[in-house]
């Protein structure tokens, strides 16, 4: 199972400057970063809800995959932002 991840935003997607790729230009922007299993039945899609069982259709989702094994689900720049339950879930995998 692989994992995706999303990016919980503060305001509406409608209210973001997004940049290149899809992701918030303003880190402020960004509430949480929750993880949730890639849907295997659809190549690059995602499940509904997030591992801490949030509606993933609301959220953004950062492209990003580890570059070296032992590195993070998450990319370093949001490791203030994480969900401890997805967080957490995610180190059991």
């Amino acid at each position: 199972m692989g994992i995706v991840v999303l990016l919980e935003l503060v305001e509406p997607l409608d209210a973001l400057i997004l940049g290149t790729g899809g992701s918030p230009v303003d880190a402020l922007s960004v509430r949480r970063v929750h993880a949730a299993p890639s849907d295997p039945d659809a190549p690059g899609g995602l499940g509904a809800l997030t591992v801490c069982e949030m509606d993933t259709a609301a959220m953004v989702v950062d492209r990003w995959s580890p570059q070296r094994p032992g590195q993070g689900w998450y990319p370093p720049r949001w490791a203030g932002y994480l969900c401890l339950t997805c967080d957490a879930a995610t180190r059991a995998f």
